[in-house]
């Protein structure tokens, strides 16, 4: 039988590790273009619990470390940390609720994502980062460009995101989702890079793109679990540059 004391002290580094890898992913979205001065924020869920570790308010995201981090419960209060938190922690908070299935939550104003979302067009996959999210098309929120400062708008973007690992905050950012910080940090380089690759297309129209039965032959051969591995250790190997 494990020690109480073995069992803190587990609980304890895992907590920490937590934290380090959310602060890693922060600086990792920055080195990719996705920082916005101090806004855009990203999460991480506590196993077992009803709170998450979050980036806070008035710092870039090349500036997060983990002593900077905040623990938040899911009505987004602070419960540990002393910085102040982001208004939109609700974007959090009702993912969560909704998604039991997500562990770390991004939202980033990249440029070409958002001005990609204005279009109107469909998410076309004319790469192979664009073969991750489509087919289907990418899922948009329009409801409002504004901030999401309340549980209820909350809710409504984790309803227009439904099952899905991303999507577009029209004339806003993006949000992305996933099981892990480093999966969710993926998703949001992967769906920027899909934006900026069809901006470069007169209109945002593309005239010939990956059929479905390739694009979805290509998330598995391209998006599989080891690439993945392999892709989050050169982002890392990159960080410390």
């Amino acid at each position: 039988m494990t020690h109480p004391a073995g069992r803190s002290r587990a609980a304890s580094g895992e907590k920490a590790n937590l934290r380090r890898e959310l602060a890693r992913a922060c600086r990792i979205l920055a080195m990719a273009g996705q920082g916005d001065d101090i806004w855009g924020h990203a999460t991480v869920r506590v196993a077992g619990t009803d709170t998450f570790w979050m980036k806070p308010h008035k710092l870039g995201l090349e500036e997060v470390r983990s002593e900077d981090l905040l623990l938040v419960n899911l009505e987004g209060r602070v419960v540990r940390g002393t910085r102040p938190r982001h208004s939109e922690v609700f974007i959090h908070t009702e993912i969560y609720r909704a998604r039991p299935d997500v562990g770390a939550v991004v939202h980033t104003h990249p440029v070409a994502a958002t001005v990609f979302s204005s279009l109107g067009v469909p998410l076309r996959p004319i790469t192979h980062e664009g073969a991750y999210f489509t087919p289907p098309d990418v899922p948009r929120f329009d409801e409002t460009t504004d901030l999401i400062v309340t549980a209820e708008r909350g809710k409504s973007v984790a309803r227009a995101l439904g099952d899905r690992t991303a999507l577009l905050l029209v004339a806003h950012g993006i949000v992305s989702v996933g099981a892990t910080i480093e999966e969710a940090t993926v998703n949001a380089l992967c769906l920027d890079k899909a934006a900026r690759a069809q901006l470069m297309v007169p209109g945002g129209v593309p005239r010939q793109w990956s059929s479905d039965e390739d694009a979805l032959a290509k998330r598995t051969r391209v998006h599989n679990p080891q690439n993945f591995a392999d892709r989050w250790s050169y982002l890392l190997r990159k960080l410390q540059e």
